[in-house]
């Protein structure tokens, strides 16, 4: 009896203990989109349903960009299913197969699967014009897709070729990995020993959720990777008397890459002082709200809004949901011209992962709180 009462009381000493160490969010944050804000998320997913080609891919504007759209459209449909807390860990509410999405996401995940090459070592590739000189984007938002997807699988088959597709996906990162740490838009591999902050951080969080959806990842790439993001954005500090206008967008997308999973008890948010100082910058130089220029802020919102759900911030989201709401078109898009963007598939895509981000259903974000790399 006395032992029993000990286990009981260790279990819970435990549970205080991780609940202490463990950032929890506030009742806003709780794995739900606010109320105000579902029919908006909800007329954007439909927009993308009805604008998926029926061999299961997105594209962008003049069919550009298949592989990287299919990938951002795919892991927005994803998060709809949400997420339950069990435990130390987060579940799906409603697994993949059995969501509102279901039918769209399996043909996403298979025109994705028929585009890994054997000859090309599994680079997932479509063979489009628009991808020949920047493959890597595409690629590396395809895997952090299929990671996504990989955890609810039961088709042993299927779940057998997807795994091996995950696994060389991989490898295909690591080889293309510059010598300098991080990735380029095409991969070293085929002589471009070159790279760029806004390359280099998909391929991390790609790295990331294959790791969290448990395909070995050498710890090496993105240790390597982290260091040259440091060292890229210190190029900036380096320079200020220069205003560079990319500057607050890769602040935004190296800080977003600055975590990873923890152990499931001692998996403390460490804030560290250079975490700080980029999240400190970011909120001063990115804009929010209706200060924002659609067709051109989507990337920068969607790796800051990944951070700001992390250290907390209310007044981020009320800004940002309110502005996306009254500027959603009447077909649950939002807009996409004159700008830098690819069409309306990109835009939508972006936004509505931004807008479900309390759902906590992300491929990067099923785990309790990722800890903080120094």
């Amino acid at each position: 009896m006395k032992t029993k009462l000990l286990f009981v009381s260790l279990t819970g000493c435990l549970l205080a203990l991780a609940s202490w160490l463990v950032h929890e969010p506030n009742p806003a944050q709780a794995d739900e989109i606010p109320e105000k804000y579902r029919e908006t998320v909800s007329k954007g997913l439909e927009y993308l349903a009805k604008n998926q080609h029926k061999d299961g891919h997105w594209e962008g504007d003049g069919g550009k960009h298949p592989v990287a759209m299919t990938g951002l459209a795919g892991i927005a449909l994803l998060m709809e299913a949400g997420i339950q807390r069990g435990g130390f860990s987060f579940s799906r509410k409603v697994p993949v197969r059995e969501g509102k999405y279901s039918a769209q996401i399996r043909k996403a995940v298979d025109w994705l699967m028929d585009r890994s090459s054997a000859g090309r070592e599994g680079l997932i590739f479509s063979e489009h014009a628009s991808e020949t000189a920047r493959y890597m984007e595409g690629h590396g938002l395809a895997t952090l897709f299929l990671a996504g997807v990989f955890e609810d699988e039961l088709d042993g088959a299927r779940r057998d070729k997807l795994g091996d597709i995950l696994a060389r996906a991989v490898k295909y990162i690591v080889k293309a990995q510059s010598s300098q740490g991080g990735w380029y838009h095409t991969s070293k591999v085929e002589g471009h020993d070159l790279d760029a902050i806004s390359a280099t951080v998909i391929q991390i969080q790609a790295l990331q959720a294959a790791e969290n959806a448990g395909v070995p990842v050498p710890n090496e790439a993105i240790k390597d990777a982290q260091e040259y993001l440091k060292m890229a954005i210190a190029k900036y500090e380096g320079a200020k008397a220069s205003p560079n206008r990319s500057r607050p967008a890769d602040t935004a997308a190296a800080l977003a890459c600055r975590f990873r999973k923890p152990s499931p008890l001692l998996g403390e948010l460490q804030k560290d002082e250079l975490s700080l100082e980029w999240f400190k910058y970011c909120r001063t130089e990115i804009p929010v709200g209706r200060n924002i220029k659609f067709a051109r802020d989507e990337l920068t919102h969607y790796y800051y809004a990944q951070t700001v759900f992390i250290f907390g911030g209310d007044d981020y989201r009320t800004a940002m949901f309110d502005h996306l709401q009254s500027s959603q078109n009447k077909d649950g898009s939002w807009p996409a011209a004159d700008g830098i963007g690819v069409g309306p598939v990109y835009s939508t895509a972006v936004w509505c992962t931004i807008l479900q981000l309390d759902k906590r259903s992300h491929p990067l974000t099923r785990i309790p709180v990722p800890a903080a790399i120094n």
